[in-house]
């Protein structure tokens, strides 16, 4: 690795909240929901896979999402092309935490 090579940063955000991420395994969402819808339709998701209820920092929440990944990618994509040319705080509902997801992909194992 060239050590003169300049590192570049971008934000990773997702707005609402990190929630709008975790449905978008599940289906395209293109409703503005207050943050506070998010984690009753996760608990309703994950209560129909047999997977109980959503709380915060539930650190199982990779190997439920895992297996859904590329269609949350492909879900926020949608949203990428429809707040094209918007301030990350007028991209509601919106996230871009795909990219981060996309360049982490080869590095990512299936979760047991």
């Amino acid at each position: 690795m060239d050590s003169n090579a300049e590192t570049t940063y971008h934000a990773i955000w997702s707005n609402q909240c990190v929630e709008l991420w975790f449905l978008l395994h599940f289906s395209f969402l293109q409703s503005d929901l207050h943050r506070n819808e998010y984690w009753p339709k996760l608990t309703e998701i994950l209560k129909s896979l047999g997977e109980g209820e959503y709380k915060k920092n539930r650190d199982d929440m990779y190997r439920i999402l895992h297996p859904y990944m590329d269609a949350a990618i492909a879900n926020a994509q949608k949203f990428e092309k429809i707040n094209e040319g918007k301030t990350p705080s007028g991209s509601a509902p919106g996230t871009m935490i795909h990219k981060l997801v996309e360049k982490l992909k080869p590095y990512l194992t299936e979760a047991k």
